[in-house]
């Protein structure tokens, strides 16, 4: 009976590590914005300090050109930076697995040429929510697979 027990607390044991790991990479693959202009590719990527953090760059544009040219950062506040295309773009940075989901990081959004501070959470209905804090404002937006 002992060693049953043993079985199965070891056995339990892998389940939830296996859990607690696919639980931190559930942000990890493609996801289609709200409005779905855009597709986002959320990648994890080791830190200067060894911790792991979860980037996201632009992918597919349902309207990537304008003019007959590729759409570039053209609001960035930077005007060095104007250039950048869209296409390829980072546009979520440092996020870090926290309490259920990912925070310390910030959004880029084209259209307001800013980047923002902003959490992460995988929502019941197994969308990204991404609530962003613009200063007084805020504003919450879900991404699907």
């Amino acid at each position: 009976m002992t060693n049953r027990l043993a079985k199965s607390v070891l056995l339990w044991g892998a389940c939830m590590a296996t859990g607690a790991a696919a639980s931190a990479e559930a942000i990890v693959g493609t996801w289609l914005t709200d409005d779905g202009a855009s597709k986002v590719e959320v990648s994890a990527a080791k830190a200067a300090d060894g911790s792991v953090v979860y980037n996201g760059k632009i992918v597919w544009l349902k309207e990537p050109t304008k003019d007959g040219k590729p759409l570039h950062d053209a609001n960035n506040s930077d005007a060095a930076l104007r250039k950048r295309p869209i296409m390829g773009l980072q546009i979520l940075s440092g996020f870090k697995a926290a309490g259920g989901g990912w925070g310390g990081g910030t959004v880029y959004a084209p259209r307001a040429g800013k980047s923002f501070p902003a959490g992460l959470s995988i929502s019941a209905d197994g969308r990204l929510q991404l609530k962003v804090d613009a200063g007084l404002l805020s504003k919450t937006d879900y991404w699907t697979r």
